[in-house]
């Protein structure tokens, strides 16, 4: 018994082990390249912006060999998917507004 009257916790039947916790960057690649496609299409410099971080944290992640191996790669992928969505929607946009500036 502790001091306040209960068992230690690390002693309780049913109890997980701590983790470390270190796939955050995995996490983080995974949810700013999903966030990166759905941006691209609707703000693409948004999608821009988080495919970028969202590739450098997966491929930080997969240097450090952090995390699931399945959540790094999907996170790079959708991170890629995001960039190159974004970029398609972005000279898209521009052809458009070219097109309605000279009158066409």
């Amino acid at each position: 018994m502790s001091s306040n009257g209960y068992p230690p916790a690390q002693n309780t039947p049913g109890n997980t082990p701590a983790t470390s916790g270190g796939n955050g960057m995995a996490v983080g690649s995974l949810v700013l390249g999903i966030v990166g496609v759905v941006f691209a299409i609707l703000f693409s410099i948004i999608g821009l912006i988080a495919g970028v971080v969202g590739l450098v944290l997966g491929i930080l992640a997969r240097r450090r060999a952090i995390g699931s191996r399945g959540m790094v790669l999907a996170g790079i992928v959708l991170s890629v998917i995001a960039i190159v969505v974004a970029i398609i929607f972005m000279i898209l946009g521009a052809v458009l507004a070219a097109q309605r500036l000279n009158g066409q």
